[in-house]
């Protein structure tokens, strides 16, 4: 990992957090410290401190600086290196907060080291989606002792995403107990995640997993399923040529291809031959709002200043302006992975026009429906939903049907009290409600 990826999550644990760490793994042996503890990512090396809980603490850290900075008791010592080639193995506990970093912002080669490497030691294939804390928590699994302990504070996500299902089904397959407690407090203000005290048991050969509500003050409350309610997560599941979610457009930068009224007669931009209608939230569209038309789009999105032209990019040949304008973003577009590793940075490949605009991310008991009467591409976090052949009645009941769909019971919190909802846990409602 680069170090400039480390400038990104490096967020120290609270004090107290760490204490509260400690004091659920010395529950799960009784109180007995530990021999040999292993810290990925340690930072600092806070969790160092707890020096009655030890006998020896090993911290792994790529940023010198921090590592350097660290004020280590007897018995502890910090390495300058990186956790994912990090070799030596047999601790009987993995303690730690370690780095969260999106998979589209880890540098590409040294994830692929690092998949491969798990895919040699313990044939888990992991997908390249996967955040740089799931693949901390399996270098921890594998780091431990067959009757050793994990546990890390990491977003409370990786229990049901897709893209952390094979660390999922490994733990499942090698018998192992699981723990995992969402805090119902913000641990870091700057993130937007829910934080959680993951817990992973590999003395416990049963299985299982358990889920609970942690306060600061290590209060748990029992919660039946990882959703917070009675009812389980909602499934992942494909849609069908008919009916189905797509994930907003990612063209790669909406400041570099998502422009406001303003920009585009700056650059003399024309609608459809140079850019197309778009949007990129939902969030200020007043809940009565049940139709995206021209009148609403114009209202609420261009006289409003929001980005929502697209400048095009499936024309063979641009106008003259259009072109004026791609020279104008100079070298921009190259802080944007995917714009790189495109033949022509600006050529991204273009959606459909969505039925139905829907906001994936939502506080309350469901998200906002909009009937796309303007033909605007879904971008972002906002989901298109396409209806084959529907009629403007045929999505308007499909509309007021998820308008009164109870997401919140269904779905992971995401951050605090907002919660998203995935394509394919879309689809799942998708099938069910038509």
């Amino acid at each position: 990992m680069k170090i400039e990826h480390l400038s990104r999550c490096q967020v120290s644990t609270p004090p107290e957090i760490v204490d509260l760490l400690w004091r659920l793994a010395l529950e799960r042996r009784q109180g007995k410290a530990f021999s040999r503890v292993l810290d990925l990512g340690a930072g600092d090396a806070r969790f160092a401190r707890a020096r009655n809980a030890y006998e020896s603490y090993t911290g792994v850290e790529l940023d010198k600086k921090k590592a350097q900075a660290a004020s280590l008791p007897a018995g502890a010592k910090v390495q300058v290196a990186d956790a994912m080639t990090w070799k030596e193995a047999g601790f009987d506990l993995c303690i730690g907060n370690p780095p969260y970093i999106r998979h589209h912002n880890l540098d590409r080669e040294w994830r692929a080291k690092a998949l491969e490497s798990f895919s040699k030691q313990a044939g888990v294939n992991m997908k390249s989606t996967a955040n740089a804390f799931v693949l901390f928590l399996l270098q921890a699994l594998l780091k431990t002792t067959d009757d050793g302990l994990v546990v890390q504070l990491v977003p409370f996500e990786w229990v049901t995403r897709p893209s952390a299902k094979e660390l999922r089904a490994y733990i499942d397959q090698m018998g192992w107990r699981v723990s995992v407690y969402r805090f119902n407090a913000k641990i870091f203000p700057s993130v937007l995640t829910t934080a959680s005290i993951s817990i992973i048991d590999k003395s416990a050969k049963m299985g299982g997993w358990e889920f609970g509500e942690i306060g600061r003050d290590g209060t748990i409350k029992a919660l039946e399923h990882a959703s917070g309610s009675s009812s389980a997560v909602l499934p992942y599941e494909k849609g069908t040529s008919a009916l189905y979610s797509r994930r907003g457009l990612s063209p790669g930068g909406q400041d570099i291809f998502v422009l406001t009224e303003q920009e585009r007669l700056h650059f003399s931009l024309q609608k459809r031959r140079d850019v197309v209608p778009c949007v990129t939230t939902l969030r200020h569209i007043p809940v009565e709002t049940k139709e995206l038309d021209g009148d609403v789009f114009q209202d609420l999105y261009v006289a409003a200043g929001k980005r929502c032209w697209l400048i095009r990019s499936d024309k063979e040949n641009v106008s003259p302006e259009l072109k004026t304008y791609l020279d104008h973003v100079g070298e921009r577009w190259k802080k944007y992975s995917t714009c790189t590793v495109r033949s022509t940075w600006w050529r991204y490949r273009p959606h459909p026009k969505p039925t139905l605009l829907f906001s994936s991310a939502f506080v309350g008991k469901t998200s906002k429906v909009l009937i796309n009467s303007a033909g605007a591409i879904a971008v972002g976090t906002v989901y298109g939903i396409i209806a084959a052949n529907a009629k403007s009645t045929t999505a308007g009941t499909l509309a007021k049907r998820l308008r009164q769909y109870d997401f919140q019971q269904r779905v992971v919190s995401h951050s605090n009290n907002l919660k998203k909802v995935e394509v394919k846990q879309l689809n799942a409602v998708l099938a069910e409600i038509s």
